[in-house]
């Protein structure tokens, strides 16, 4: 089950990814860098039970914190 904290970062990655990310907002609503925000978002949707996270926003949250990151995203790591 997700918790509390969870469930705030899903939705603020959700609401800010369209504008870039909101990143200079990360530091101050939950107190850790952007990219350790981004790392544990990555983690937390890759292994979340699938009823928690609908699977568009799973695979959208994923490509998003990929692209953060700088990694490939699921998305061209399944083409390649």
């Amino acid at each position: 089950m997700m918790t509390r904290d969870n469930q705030a970062m899903v939705a603020f990655a959700t609401k800010w990814s369209r504008f870039g990310g909101g990143d200079e907002f990360i530091l101050p609503e939950f107190g850790i860098t952007p990219a350790v925000f981004y790392q544990r978002l990555l983690a937390m949707v890759t292994s979340t039970l699938i009823n928690e996270i609908d699977f568009p926003t799973r695979m959208y949250l994923m490509d998003f914190c990929s692209s953060k990151l700088g990694r490939p995203t699921a998305r061209a790591a399944a083409v390649s």
